[in-house]
């Protein structure tokens, strides 16, 4: 028997942010790229809805995707947000609501963006990009309209279903 000697295992710790967005480019171009799907541009290093200075659009031989038209594209959701009890006549103002954070999100980072809204039952179901959109969606919906918000994390962090309920 050893004298006193402790061992820990860490194995049980939660690793974040181990695998990186498969979307993104693992090398940077050298020239600017502009998105043929959204139009959004690739230079130094970030992706902006402003046109760098400098950028002439030049006869381009192939097409280019942003990572957010790549995952809208191949379908691949990062972010859900469930609605429960909407009523008929506020439906217009939520629309507008998540709209316009949609629009904030994306003068920050144009990836972030709303794929799809459809109604489920009797509310809606939002897919989003990022996980982030997600989390700020459920954000300012309750800030908005009150409720109860509920997030609920993949293993990863790489999704989120956020699921709001009209109080």
């Amino acid at each position: 028997m050893s004298a006193g000697v402790k061992s820990y295992n860490n194995s049980y710790r939660k690793k974040i942010d181990v695998d990186r967005d498969t979307f993104l480019p693992r090398r940077s171009p050298k020239e600017i790229i502009q998105c043929s799907g959204c139009g959004a541009f690739y230079h130094q290093r970030r992706w902006t809805l402003t046109a760098p200075t400098g950028f002439t659009p030049a006869a381009r031989r192939h097409r280019s995707y942003c990572p957010a038209c790549q995952k809208i594209k191949a379908h691949s959701v990062s972010g859900e947000v469930h609605l429960h009890g909407v009523a008929e006549g506020d439906r217009g103002e939520i629309l507008r609501l998540m709209r316009n954070e949609e629009a904030k999100a994306r003068e920050k980072n144009p990836l972030e963006r709303i794929m799809l809204l459809a109604a489920a039952g009797d509310g809606w179901r939002v897919e989003t990009t990022t996980e982030k959109l997600a989390q700020r969606l459920g954000r300012s919906l309750r800030k908005a309209r009150g409720g109860k918000v509920n997030y609920i994390w993949s293993h990863n962090n790489k999704f989120v279903r956020v699921v709001w309920q009209q109080g």
